[in-house]
């Protein structure tokens, strides 16, 4: 995925499988998106493998083979829309850069991914909510994880932003660093909550406000 707003699109790899692979491939890709079309729509409890199948023009039984279980399922469409858009989408953005440049970067690929595939990240943020839910508990431990990385990532940054000296000194950059993932979040729920409200717009300040506030 080159950025979370492709995390189904084409991919050329598959120019250069067999025709096996080939299928196996577009049939995963395939099942995540319909896994995700489903939970934005309907959230995570009321999406079933039948329906994701049937969405996906699959039979049940290919995604139980596929995945296991829902809660497999799960796991492979985080890892899709988290880590794989972390790897090839933000992680190479932020080589050389630090302070606010690096928050810089993560805010404004969440921006682009929420133009260019809102019902990925729309059910994205879905997770993130039902995940206060104690089941399943593999989602409770996984977005806890998520949280964590990215206010650690966010602390990371100010802090060698600090010492090159392109953040203003005596910030708490462990602090700052979890106000900004707050933002990022709060900003979310709202949207998944209202449509109308102004992600866009919302996510353009806090980097406006960063830039103003942080940058020395």
């Amino acid at each position: 995925m080159t950025d979370a707003v492709d995390t189904f699109a084409d991919d050329p790899v598959l120019d250069a499988l067999d025709v096996k692979q080939v299928r196996s491939r577009v049939s995963t890709r395939r099942l995540l998106r319909a896994a995700a079309e489903l939970i934005a729509e309907r959230g995570y409890e009321r999406t079933t493998l039948a329906a994701i199948g049937e969405r996906a023009g699959y039979s049940h039984g290919l995604v139980t083979r596929r995945f296991g279980s829902k809660d497999g399922l799960l796991l492979a469409l985080l890892q899709k829309m988290v880590s794989e858009w972390a790897q090839h989408d933000i992680l190479p953005e932020l080589q050389g850069h630090s302070g606010v440049d690096s928050l810089l970067v993560l805010i404004r690929g969440i921006r682009r991914s929420v133009a260019n595939d809102p019902s990925a990240m729309r059910a994205l943020y879905i997770l993130m909510f039902e995940a206060l839910k104690p089941e399943p508990a593999v989602l409770h431990e996984r977005m806890r994880a998520i949280h964590a990385s990215e206010r650690l990532r966010a602390e990371d940054a100010l802090e060698r932003g600090i010492a090159a000296g392109t953040v203003v000194p005596g910030i708490d950059a462990k602090a700052t660093g979890q106000l900004v993932v707050a933002v990022l979040r709060g900003s979310a729920y709202q949207w998944v909550l209202d449509p109308a409200f102004d992600f866009d717009g919302t996510l353009r300040a806090l980097e406006a406000h960063l830039e103003h506030t942080l940058r020395a």
